[in-house]
C-alpha cells in the first residue's frame, strides 16, 4: 500500500479565510459594500439571494467595461453561494471551496471598480458602492 499525499493548493492564496464562518463573514461585508441590506448573521442562501437581486440591477447599467466585468465576476459569486447553499452542512470541504471561490470573485469584482473610482479634491478615491 502507498501512502497518499493530499495538500491544499489553496493554502498559498493571500487574504482567503480559512473557515466556513470568516468566509460568510468576509462575503456579508462585501455584500454591505455593495449596497446590499444584510441582515443580522446572514446564511449562504441569504447573501445568493441578495448578490442575485444586485446582479440584475447591475446589469441594466451600462455605464462603462468595468462594471459589465464586475458584474460577471458578481454574477460567479452569487453561484458560488448558491452552490455552497445547496451543500448545506454536506461536504464541508467543498462548501468552504465554494465560499473562498466567493471571497476570490468579490475581490476581483471590486478590483474591476477600483481601477474606474475618480479621485476626489482631497485625494479619496469616490466610492463605486451601488445602493
Amino acid at each position: 500500500m502507498h501512502d497518499v499525499i493530499v495538500t491544499n493548493g489553496d493554502m498559498k492564496a493571500p487574504g482567503l479565510p480559512l473557515s466556513r464562518d470568516a468566509a460568510l463573514a468576509a462575503l456579508g461585508e462585501a455584500a454591505q459594500w455593495w449596497g446590499c441590506d444584510v441582515p443580522d448573521d446572514p446564511g449562504t442562501s441569504e447573501l445568493a439571494a441578495l448578490l442575485n437581486e444586485l446582479v440584475e440591477r447591475l446589469r441594466t447599467d451600462h455605464r462603462d467595461e468595468r462594471l459589465r466585468s464586475a458584474v460577471v465576476d458578481l454574477a460567479e459569486v452569487a453561484e458560488a453561494l448558491g452552490a455552497a447553499s445547496r451543500l448545506g452542512g454536506l461536504l464541508p470541504a467543498i462548501s468552504l471551496w465554494h465560499l473562498r471561490t466567493a471571497v476570490e470573485k468579490e475581490q476581483q469584482a471590486r478590483h474591476h471598480l477600483a481601477r474606474a473610482a475618480t479621485a476626489q479634491p482631497n485625494g479619496v478615491p469616490l466610492s463605486t458602492a451601488v445602493s
